[in-house]
């Protein structure tokens, strides 16, 4: 080997050493740009200048910001409908939202012969209550009523204020004789537990017509033979 070539092949050797580490340093480069780079909204971090980071993160901003706008928005609608079904007296079903239930087991009469029994229920004498005590404490009677029948049904019957003293009561998979039951045990019920207004105490009474929901009767003709059965339980406690 010639002395002159030494610093040739230390050279070299250099060199080749600086190669290597110059390609281990991309090939880690490239590793990293591959796996361990951050990005934002899908570029790149080595592409991101100032203005563009800004942009992107006041959109991403706006982006969650209409995000928690919307479940906000839905949540308003769902309680919406939730306040549009619900007489704001008795917190009940109102007349339209237990028709349309009504109808639904009707359907379900109709396809599936399914049994069902509807109870049409009447709170006596609510006009004395008014006239006697005040229209607030007839209001107190409707409630205390409401809050005994709920106590006292399934969470699967359907129970709505139909209008003024009228409550209706659906029973899925009850028959007539099952739904006379229940009436009786209600009107039990609500007679066994005095309402309490304004540090006193009265009676509340209510009147139950009962009638099996047969095939081929609509909305209106299952409640008004319900209603029809009530009078009739009226009449006869009357007459008594």
């Amino acid at each position: 080997m010639k002395i002159g070539d030494a610093p040739k092949s230390l050279a070299s050797s250099r060199i080749g050493r600086k190669q290597g580490t110059s390609a281990t340093t991309r090939a880690a480069s490239n590793s990293t740009s591959i796996s361990d780079v951050v990005s934002l909204g899908g570029i790149p971090e080595a592409e991101l200048t100032p203005k563009v980071r800004e942009a992107l993160v006041a959109l991403m901003t706006e982006v969650q910001t209409l995000r928690t706008e919307l479940s906000q928005a839905r949540e308003s609608i769902y309680e919406l409908e939730r306040l549009a079904d619900r007489d704001p007296l008795l917190d009940l079903f109102n007349r339209r939202a237990f028709v349309r239930e009504l109808n639904r087991s009707l359907a379900m009469i109709e396809r599936y012969g399914m049994t069902a029994s509807l109870i049409f229920i009447d709170l006596n004498e609510l006009k004395t209550i008014n006239d006697t005590l005040g229209h607030a404490a007839g209001d107190a009677a409707l409630q205390h009523v409401s809050r005994v029948l709920i106590d006292n049904i399934r969470q699967t019957d359907v129970i709505g204020r139909l209008g003024g003293d009228e409550i209706g009561l659906l029973l899925n998979q009850a028959d007539q004789q099952t739904g006379e039951l229940k009436a009786v045990q209600l009107t039990k019920a609500v007679a066994a537990e005095p309402v309490r207004w304004k540090g006193e105490t009265f009676n509340a009474r209510i009147s139950c017509g009962v009638v099996e929901i047969a095939k081929g009767l609509s909305a209106d003709e299952a409640m008004e033979r319900a209603d029809n059965a009530m009078y009739e339980v009226k009449a006869r406690q009357k007459s008594g």
